[in-house]
């Protein structure tokens, strides 16, 4: 059993501290709570979703449209030709043991402004691919790292405590963990077509040195980091 951190928890003001950095930008759609699965661009359209819905904005995220109730988080975005499938389950795992966004039910043919179901037009809903894991120029590999913290005592199997996930990026054979200056917890990325990274985050906060559970933002907003230019120069 996965639990949160025992850590004490504290709230933080209504208004969470202004985040200004030179290298990424933050958005957040208001009583998202969390924000998951990320598809196109910031200077067009960008879909996300968020805990129990889909939301597009194409005015630079001023804005959000709801367009889909789906109850339940999108894991991932597939895009085959015209068409994105929502991916809707993340438990399955390939003969490398990634993990792997799965099964859809529903697509939409014009960047999330509809959505079709599969079984009404006799699309396979029989979907799937890697989980938080992206390529820019198939060079450079980003991926999501999900940490966990064993309970004491107890073997390394996947249980424990959930601490603060990474970007772990690969390339010319080595890897690293990706710096950014946020705590947020992560739940996905995306890179665009111009190479910016898109990193979806909870309002849960975590503590910079032990990674574990600190504190949430009281707004209760899915949270999207951008960063401002090709993320290529954004690696040490």
């Amino acid at each position: 059993m996965i639990v949160l951190s025992s850590c004490a928890k504290k709230e933080l003001p209504v208004a969470p501290p202004t985040f200004n950095d030179p290298n990424w930008t933050r958005v957040e759609i208001a009583n998202g709570k969390e924000a998951h699965a990320i598809y196109g661009n910031i200077d067009d359209t960008l879909m996300v979703s968020t805990l129990t819905e889909i939301y597009q904005t194409t005015d630079k995220a001023k804005t959000w449209k709801k367009t889909k109730i789906n109850h339940q988080p999108i894991y991932g975005f597939l895009s085959v030709r015209d068409t994105i499938f929502a991916l809707e389950a993340n438990s399955l795992k390939n003969k490398d043991n990634q993990l792997l966004a799965t099964f859809s039910q529903f697509f939409t043919l014009d960047k999330g402004f509809t959505w079709k179901r599969c079984s009404q037009y006799n699309v396979s809903e029989q979907r799937a691919q890697e989980f938080a894991t992206v390529s820019l120029n198939n060079q450079i590999k980003f991926k999501l790292k999900e940490n966990i913290e064993p309970f004491k005592g107890e073997p390394a199997n996947g249980s424990g405590y959930v601490l603060k996930s990474d970007i772990e990026v690969f390339t010319n054979g080595f890897s690293k963990i990706l710096s950014v200056p946020f705590d947020n917890q992560i739940t996905n990325i995306h890179v665009d077509g111009a190479g910016r990274l898109y990193v979806s985050a909870t309002r849960a906060i975590y503590d910079k040195t032990t990674g574990k559970f600190a504190s949430a933002e009281k707004n209760e907003p899915a949270i999207i980091y951008i960063s401002k230019k090709n993320v290529k120069e954004l690696i040490d």
